[in-house]
């Protein structure tokens, strides 16, 4: 049976100010295995070898976990479900199965050499060798049963690939599969995604992960917390994935796919205006009708079926329908001026009204490779 916490004990954990009373406030390093554990770099392996940071990350993931309880739970019982991604030496292991115990977490890891040591150093842990990659978060929350905490110091050079498969296990379900993710990754990653419009950060991260989930940044992380240093700043990351009733409000009736098409389109050539980088994709979906083409880039917005006003009307920000709403000249901007909520608009008017797909399955891949995942 999945261990229960009050929200009263994670919110004690997550607490900045508590009594240091637990493995996780050792502010010394974690000791290393022998030299044959050496970090390699064809897995971007970077260890956290700073007592302190890896408190304060499990510290954040309590507190990210309890918000993202409190969303969509009035239960005082949190069945977390934690998941570390790549625990490589087991930095962050110790301290999580020490809060949460041995039998509760499962941890992904492709390394056998980190397998063999988190299971002789755990034997009850469930230490899945496995390619964070090709993991089934669906049927992983399945088999836990109920809704993932994802946590990890997620490799460089995969972090946007293992998101897009959080994002994708989100929307494929009506039952909450991700409730948050609390992981580690490069700076300039991090500001992409919870970039502002109007800047150079802004981007097709920004868009997905300010839509599927409320993004922010805990901290930043300096080099010398990790073996070896990476020659960047790392940053903390908060992910409150919306359940799947939420993000199919925000969305509207937009299917993931043809958002997807619209943003690799609009930010493939930044400079262009939205009209020149759509050009081409609007006259695949609409063919030759020069009429409909024509409407499409002079109409701020098309009339919209009263449900999805409705829907609209509990919406803050830019999925408001304030928010959402589209310049006359939204056509002659560049991609990065318009908003979340105005991309999603924007694809509604190209590809078609709610009623053309009510009731359609979005697809097990949208945002993660073909070649990443089951189909």
């Amino acid at each position: 049976l999945a261990q229960k916490k009050t929200t009263e004990d994670l919110q004690t954990l997550a607490s900045p100010h508590r009594e240091p009373s637990s493995r996780m406030e050792d502010k010394s390093a974690p000791k290393l295995p022998s030299q044959k554990f050496r970090p390699k770099q064809s897995l971007g392996q970077n260890y956290l070898r700073d007592g302190n940071t890896i408190g304060k990350i499990v510290r954040a993931f309590a507190k990210d976990v309890t918000t993202s309880y409190h969303d969509d739970s009035d239960s005082e019982k949190v069945v977390v479900n934690p998941v570390e991604l790549g625990p490589g030496a087991g930095a962050l292991t110790a301290p999580l199965v020490h809060t949460f115990g041995e039998d509760e977490l499962t941890c992904i890891e492709i390394d056998p050499r980190a397998v063999e040591l988190l299971s002789r150093q755990f034997p009850s842990l469930r230490v899945n060798h496995a390619d964070v990659l090709q993991v089934d978060y669906i049927a992983l929350a399945r088999e836990k049963g109920g809704p993932l905490s994802i946590i990890g110091n997620l490799p460089y050079y995969i972090t946007s690939q293992i998101l897009f498969a959080l994002a994708d296990a989100v929307h494929y379900e009506d039952d909450v599969v991700i409730r948050s993710a609390t992981v580690t990754m490069q700076l300039e990653v991090a500001q992409r995604i919870v970039a502002k419009t109007k800047t150079k950060d802004y981007g097709i991260l920004s868009v997905v992960f300010q839509l599927y989930a409320d993004p922010s940044i805990h901290f930043k992380i300096p080099p010398t917390v990790f073996y070896p240093q990476p020659k960047v700043t790392s940053a903390l990351v908060s992910l409150h994935f919306l359940h799947p009733e939420g993000l199919r409000r925000r969305l509207g009736g937009v299917d993931p796919a043809h958002l997807r098409i619209v943003l690799a389109n609009a930010f493939q050539q930044r400079r262009k205006t939205v009209r020149n980088s759509l050009k081409k994709l609007v006259k695949e979906v609409m063919g030759d009708d020069i009429e409909k083409i024509d409407a499409l880039w002079g109409a701020p917005s098309r009339l919209l079926p009263e449900r999805i006003v409705e829907m609209w009307k509990e919406e803050k920000g830019c999925f408001s329908l304030e928010g959402r709403a589209l310049p006359d000249d939204w056509s002659r901007k560049r991609p990065e001026e318009l908003n979340p909520g105005q991309v999603i608009e924007v694809t509604r008017l190209i590809y078609g009204p709610w009623e053309e797909r009510e009731g359609t399955r979005w697809g097990r891949k949208v945002w993660r490779k073909l070649k990443h995942g089951v189909n």
